[in-house]
């Protein structure tokens, strides 16, 4: 799993509204769609942290929804510099990523050259996750397939669909 460090101004931790040995989960929570992921933060529907957090607690276990699913997110910290380490229980997979995949398939499979488009653009490698795909063969015909996801890993089956 990777990790990523949340660097936080050690002044913005306190809040006013939490006692003097707790920290503000409202920045613990605003700052976890662009660690984890920068570039789709915007596919983050919630997180969410606990109420209270104790200052002094090593480990903070929030959730985020992303895409309709929720994933467990454990929040490290903070250290000496005020920082903390984000260790989401989670893979994406990429659209554009998965249709090059689909792609080579495809084109070993079928001996020609094809054009792929999947969206959405970012899944979460969770079982049963769809992509829907848009291939267009070399004659300009379009065909329409889906890939499934099959495991917590990315990896994915190519199904049919009539469009």
């Amino acid at each position: 799993m990777w990790k990523l460090r949340i660097f936080l101004i050690f002044i913005l931790m306190c809040s006013c509204s939490q006692s003097e040995g707790d920290l503000d989960p409202k920045i613990i929570e605003e700052a976890i769609p662009n660690a984890v992921l920068a570039e789709y933060s915007h596919l983050i529907s919630e997180v969410r942290c606990p109420e209270k957090i104790k200052k002094d607690l090593e480990i903070i276990s929030c959730v985020l929804t992303v895409e309709g699913k929720t994933i467990p997110v454990s929040v490290i910290g903070p250290d000496v510099t005020g920082s903390f380490v984000v260790n989401p229980r989670l893979k994406m997979v990429r659209s554009d990523d998965l249709a090059q995949k689909m792609k080579e398939r495809l084109d070993d499979d079928l001996n020609i050259e094809n054009s792929i488009k999947c969206s959405p653009e970012i899944r979460v490698a969770h079982p049963d996750q769809i992509f829907e795909c848009e291939i267009v063969d070399p004659e300009g015909r379009t065909h329409y397939l889906d890939a499934k996801i099959v495991d917590f890993y990315g990896g994915f089956e190519i199904l049919s669909r009539s469009e």
